[in-house]
């Protein structure tokens, strides 16, 4: 199961055209910090990169803890369920958190791949009527709220036999080529379940939390 997760976010990795670097703390990012604010219990744009691990890992509401730590040949991976936290206005079966570090390669070959972190909270329900309208009810409402907060938006519906099986958006900040959040719902085939997905990328420079793939590094 966790192996579809992290291909289907892999998948959905978002990049844009060329524009010009900003830091982190630019107030173009303002839509983002409150995106992350309003879905995560544990915000990674708040305080040190150490202080958000910190309190990620020690969260009391958080169970079924899974952690692997970063190797030679494996990358970093927290994985846990939420007791009774919801940011959302629909009720789901579960909710669960995902943190993990990712390989992201760049379309200029002569750029080595970066290492980021993918930060998911996946909300699960059954897949059937009720579930399919609360779930795409739940997609649209949270995209109406967010797009306004970032510079651009990109849609993508992903099918399978001439059927959808899910659909994602990417929102997209000033000079930076990768989209920093995602908005996603999947088919969850070998559960009969549906998946809402909220993604955000990030990377660590000096225990900060940075955007990843800026169009023009610093000097």
């Amino acid at each position: 199961m966790r192996k579809q997760l992290i291909l289907l976010l892999v998948l959905s990795l978002p990049v844009i055209t060329l524009k010009a670097q900003r830091r982190a703390v630019d107030p173009t990012q303002q839509g983002l910090y409150k995106f992350a604010d309003e879905y995560f219990r544990s915000d990674p744009f708040k305080g040190h990169f150490s202080d958000f691990l910190k309190h990620l890992i020690n969260d009391p509401d958080i169970s079924n803890k899974d952690i692997q730590k970063r190797t030679d040949t494996s990358f970093y991976t927290f994985y846990g369920t939420y007791k009774t936290y919801n940011p959302f206005f629909l009720k789901p079966k579960r909710i669960e958190i995902l943190l993990q570090q990712v390989s992201v390669g760049f379309s200029d070959s002569a750029k080595a791949a970066d290492t980021i972190f993918q930060y998911s909270l996946l909300a699960y329900l059954d897949d059937d009527k009720k579930g399919r309208e609360e779930l795409k009810r739940e997609f649209e409402k949270i995209h109406r709220q967010t797009q306004r907060k970032f510079f651009d938006t990109g849609y993508k519906e992903m099918s399978k036999d001439s059927e959808i099986t899910g659909a994602f958006h990417n929102y997209f900040v000033p000079y930076y080529s990768l989209a920093p959040a995602t908005v996603l719902w999947a088919e969850v085939k070998d559960k009969n379940e549906l998946v809402l997905n909220i993604t955000l990328r990030f990377k660590t420079e000096e225990n900060e939390t940075v955007l990843p793939m800026p169009f023009y590094r610093a000097k």
